[in-house]
């Protein structure tokens, strides 16, 4: 992905924007043999793999801020009523 700059964001997915872009040119070839295209597919079951790694390890954490500031708001909704 060399056109734009990644946001921090993006940049934990940099590697699948790269791999999309060779995918896209791949997916433009004419011709293509089926030994080229099952390496190509090994990679990419390979690197869906790791993306799946990542969008869980993303969900987990995600989860955990959630719940922290979930356990926050209860105690401040306590002390409130402290008073």
């Amino acid at each position: 992905m060399t056109e734009k700059t990644l946001d921090e964001t993006e940049q934990t997915f940099a590697d699948d924007f790269e791999f999309l872009e060779r995918i896209k040119k791949i997916k433009s070839k004419k011709d293509i043999d089926m030994i080229e295209l099952i390496l190509e597919y090994n990679i990419l079951a390979e690197k869906y793999g790791k993306l799946l790694k990542n969008a869980v390890r993303i969900a987990k954490n995600g989860d955990k801020a959630q719940k922290k500031l979930i356990k926050y708001k209860d105690l401040m909704d306590t002390m409130r009523n402290v008073d």
